[in-house]
C-alpha cells in the first residue's frame, strides 16, 4: 500500500509540474501558438492583467518623469510607495500627448493650434522654443497646452519598448472618472436667497447615485465691486439703498475685503434617490457677480470633484500655461491675452485686437488637497510696461519689446495645488463683452482632468479588428476616484483571419 501511494504521489506531482510548465509556457509574450483558441485569449488577457498592475503600483524611472517625461527610462503612472495612487503630474503628460496627437481637439481653436509664428510676444514666442513648441492649444477655460511633438513630452513607441511590448503590439490606457457631477438650474429664475441643484451620476450612465455626501466650496466675486458691500453693512451709504439681509453663520462664510470684493463659504448636503443634493445659498443673486463652486461628491469611500463657474468665460483676461522646469519643479506662466490676439482675433474671440492690452492685476488663491490660502499673490502685467509681483515674485520671460511685460511664470515644486486667479482688468473704459473680472482656475497636477474639460484621458494606440485583452483598476489622483483601463491588442500572423474582416 506504501509502494502504491508513493507512485499515486508521484503520479500527482509530475502532473502538477508538467501543468506548471505548460502555463509558464503560455505566458511568454513571444511565442507561436494557434490562431483562435481559448489558450491564447488566455495569455493576452494575462499579460493585460500583469501590464495594468505594474503600470499602476510603480512610479518608473525616475520616481517624479511627470515633471519631465523626456528623462524616463521605466514607464509607470503610481506615486512613489503609494501603488493605486496615480501621480498627477505623469497623468498630465498623458493629457498633454492626447493634445499633441490630436485625441482632444482644441475647444477654442477652430484649426485647434495657435502657431509660434502667430504669437505676438518675443519672450514667450523664445520661451516656447526652447521646449520645441511650435504650436499650443487653448482649452475653454483658457489654459494653453502644447499642441505639437516636443522632447520633453511622453513618447508612446518609447513606453511601448520600456514595457516590454514588441511589434505586434499596442496598447491603449483610458482614465474615467467615477461619478459624473453637474450643476443643474443655474442661475436661478427669482431674486433673493437661491436654490442650487447638483446631480451626481455614475460616469458614462444615467445612473443616480443616492446617499452621496456632496459639498460646495464657492467663491463669489462681486463683479460692481459694491453690490455685496452694500448687503452686508461693509459700505455706507449705498444708492439705492440695500434690501434687509442677514449676515450668514460666520463658520462657513467669509467675507475676504479686497478689491473686488470675494466671498467665499461651504454648504453639505446629501443626494436623493434622484441623485440631486439641494444647497441654499445665503446671499441674494446677483447676475453681475460671478460664482466659482468647488463640488466634492462622496460615497462608499469613493470620491471625485468638479468645478463650476458662472458666466462662461467667453473672452479671456488671461490665458495660463504649464510647462516642465527641470526634474524638481514646474513653471506656470501667466499670459495676457493680447499677446495671443492674432489666433483669438481670428476667431471672433477678440473682436478688437487691441481691446486685449488691458493690463492685468491678479489675486490668487491656493487650494491644495487639504486647504485654502487666500490672496497669496498681487501683481500687474501690463503690455505698457508692467510690474513686480509679491509676496511671490513672477518673474518676465524677456524684455524684448512692450509685449513681454504681458507674460510671467512662477517656478512650483511638485505639490499639487489648484490655483485660484481672481483677475481684474485696470482700465475701465474697454468695449462692451469684455469682462471686468475672471475667475481662472489652474488645476495644478491634482485635476487633469480639468484640462480635457472632464472628458476622458486616452493614451496609447489601438489596432482595428485585431484581438483585444481588457483590464480594469480602481485608482486615485489626490483624493479622487478614477477607472483605468488597459486595452491590450495583438497584430500578429496567427490572427490573420480575423485582421481581414
Amino acid at each position: 500500500m506504501g509502494g502504491q501511494s508513493s507512485a499515486i504521489e508521484l503520479v500527482l506531482i509530475l502532473s502538477v509540474i508538467l501543468a506548471s510548465i505548460v502555463i509558464f509556457l503560455l505566458l511568454i509574450p513571444n511565442y507561436s501558438y494557434s490562431a483562435g483558441s481559448e489558450v491564447n485569449m488566455f495569455q493576452l488577457n494575462a499579460m493585460a492583467q500583469s501590464l495594468l498592475q505594474y503600470i499602476v503600483t510603480s512610479p518608473g524611472n525616475p520616481i517624479y518623469w511627470g515633471l519631465n517625461a523626456s528623462q524616463i527610462t521605466s514607464f509607470g503612472l503610481a506615486e512613489p510607495n503609494q501603488p493605486y495612487h496615480l501621480d498627477p503630474f505623469k497623468v498630465m503628460a498623458l493629457v498633454y500627448w492626447d493634445y499633441v496627437n490630436g485625441l482632444v481637439p482644441s475647444p477654442v481653436l477652430a484649426n485647434n493650434s495657435c502657431l509660434l509664428s502667430q504669437i505676438s510676444g518675443v519672450g514667450f514666442r523664445k520661451y516656447l522654443s526652447q521646449y520645441g513648441i511650435g504650436a499650443i492649444s487653448i482649452s475653454n477655460s483658457w489654459l494653453f497646452i502644447p499642441s505639437t511633438p516636443t522632447g520633453w513630452l511622453i513618447n508612446y513607441d518609447e513606453v511601448k519598448e520600456l514595457l516590454g511590448l514588441g511589434g505586434d503590439y499596442d496598447f491603449m490606457l483610458v482614465i474615467t472618472p467615477v461619478l459624473n457631477i453637474t450643476v443643474t438650474g443655474f442661475p436661478p429664475s427669482g431674486p433673493g436667497g437661491f436654490n442650487l441643484y447638483i446631480r451626481v451620476l455614475g460616469y458614462g450612465s444615467d445612473s443616480p447615485v443616492s446617499g452621496a455626501s456632496v459639498s460646495i466650496q464657492y467663491f463669489i466675486t462681486d463683479q460692481a465691486g459694491n453690490d455685496l458691500a452694500c448687503q452686508y453693512g461693509i459700505l455706507t451709504p449705498c444708492t439705492p439703498a440695500p434690501s434687509t439681509v442677514s449676515l450668514p453663520n460666520s463658520s462657513t462664510f467669509t467675507i475676504i475685503i479686497s478689491n473686488p470684493l470675494v466671498i467665499e463659504g461651504s454648504e453639505t448636503s446629501m443626494t436623493n434617490a434622484s441623485g440631486v443634493a439641494a444647497f441654499t445659498l445665503p446671499m441674494a443673486y446677483d447676475g453681475d457677480n460671478t460664482y466659482f463652486l468647488i463640488i466634492t461628491a462622496s460615497i462608499g469611500g469613493l470620491s471625485d470633484y468638479t468645478y463650476y463657474q458662472y458666466p462662461a468665460q467667453s473672452v479671456p483676461l488671461l490665458t495660463v500655461g504649464i510647462l516642465p522646469s527641470g526634474s524638481n519643479y514646474n513653471s506656470v506662466i501667466f499670459v495676457d491675452p493680447h499677446i495671443l490676439r492674432n489666433c483669438l482675433s481670428n476667431i471672433g474671440v477678440l473682436q478688437n485686437p487691441g481691446s486685449s492690452a488691458l493690463g492685468l492685476r491678479i489675486i490668487a488663491v491656493y487650494r491644495s488637497l487639504y486647504g485654502y490660502s487666500f490672496e497669496s499673490l498681487n501683481f500687474t502685467l501690463n503690455p505698457g510696461g508692467g510690474s513686480h509681483s509679491y509676496p511671490i515674485p513672477c518673474s518676465v520671460l524677456a524684455l524684448s519689446n512692450a509685449n513681454d511685460y504681458s507674460t510671467c511664470y512662477w517656478n512650483l515644486p511638485n505639490t499639487p495645488m489648484i490655483l485660484i486667479a481672481n483677475v481684474v482688468r485696470n482700465s475701465q473704459g474697454q468695449s462692451p463683452g469684455v469682462p471686468i473680472t475672471q475667475t481662472v482656475i489652474i488645476p495644478y497636477g491634482s485635476w487633469p482632468n480639468y484640462l480635457m474639460d472632464n472628458g476622458p484621458i486616452v493614451f496609447g494606440k489601438s489596432i482595428k479588428y485585431a484581438p483585444v485583452s481588457t483590464a480594469r483598476a480602481l485608482v486615485y489622483i489626490g483624493d479622487s476616484a478614477y477607472y483605468i483601463t488597459l486595452y491590450l491588442y495583438y497584430k500578429g500572423d496567427v490572427y490573420g483571419p480575423m485582421n481581414q474582416q
